[in-house]
């Protein structure tokens, strides 16, 4: 009976500090939602909005305060796996000229070479970050350096494939053209693309299923983890990335969040992920974006 009534107490003490949880994310969340749509309301929709240094500087002080203020220390490492999502992007857009003046040292904007810097700097500055969340959380297992077992490296294989056989085969009408002619990338141009479209997507593996979702499972359960880690994935995209005709692809992002999140935990790696992730952005880029956008 005693160790009924113990397990009893600590299931409802898990309980509340989940609620708890949740509300907490919720709040921080609600909060930056705010900062990056209001003053859209008052702005100027033609103008250059700095809208990710906003969000970055928004979760930056949220991190602030946590380490400033005793009661809220607990919420340090999430906070800073939110800022891990932000500080990244807002530097990945700052040098494709997105959000306002970028060093001119790097090409033009739209060129080859500026999107290469952008995604190597993304990954090398999530990658940093991923470092000091470690620490700052107590050195967690991160899943980014794991040695890849059977499992991992089956998924990564069946996942790729299953990926891009489901792609290739989606109507045309789903993705919004007439047809899916790929766009001629050869040489040096294609081999560049595929440099930046590789960094970034493991810079956003690295940020949303090596850090954001480590942090999550510190104060929720694996399955709630996965969910809101691709809830936030999907609407990151929403809000940064695919504005205009892909809007569209936001809850087929969401859903590979889900996947991409349920593959890292039950692989213990990140490898699966990250492959798919780099030949999800291969195929947009040269498939679908292309057509959307008018080129190919």
């Amino acid at each position: 009976m005693a160790i009924e009534a113990r397990a009893g107490g600590l299931g409802r003490a898990g309980s509340t500090e989940s609620g708890r949880g949740a509300v907490e994310l919720s709040v921080i969340l609600a909060g930056a939602a705010a900062v990056l749509l209001v003053p859209r309301l008052f702005g100027d929709p033609q103008g250059v909005d700095p809208f990710a240094w906003r969000l970055s500087a928004y979760f930056g002080a949220v991190w602030a305060a946590s380490l400033a203020v005793p009661t809220l220390r607990r919420l340090s490492a999430l906070t800073f796996s939110l800022l891990t999502l932000a500080l990244p992007v807002s530097t990945w857009l700052w040098l494709l000229a997105y959000s306002g003046p970028a060093p001119g040292l790097i090409g033009p904007p739209n060129s080859v070479a500026r999107n290469v810097a952008a995604g190597v700097v993304q990954l090398v500055l999530a990658l940093m970050m991923a470092a000091a969340f470690w620490v700052l959380a107590g050195r967690p297992r991160l899943r980014l350096l794991a040695r890849p077992g059977r499992a991992a490296l089956v998924l990564t294989l069946v996942g790729t494939l299953a990926f891009l056989v489901v792609a290739f085969a989606l109507p045309a009408t789903l993705l919004g053209r007439e047809g899916v002619p790929l766009l001629a990338l050869s040489g040096t141009a294609g081999a560049g693309l595929g440099v930046a479209n590789a960094a970034s997507a493991v810079a956003q593996e690295v940020q949303f299923r090596a850090v954001f979702l480590v942090a999550l499972e510190q104060r929720f359960s694996p399955a709630v983890a996965v969910l809101a880690q691709g809830l936030v994935f999907g609407v990151g995209h929403l809000a940064i990335q695919y504005e205009g005709p892909a809007a569209s692809f936001i809850p087929i992002v969401i859903g590979l969040g889900w996947l991409w999140g349920w593959m890292t935990i039950r692989a213990r790696s990140l490898l699966p992920a990250a492959v798919i992730h780099v030949a999800a952005d291969f195929f947009i880029l040269a498939a679908v974006v292309s057509g959307l956008y008018g080129g190919g």
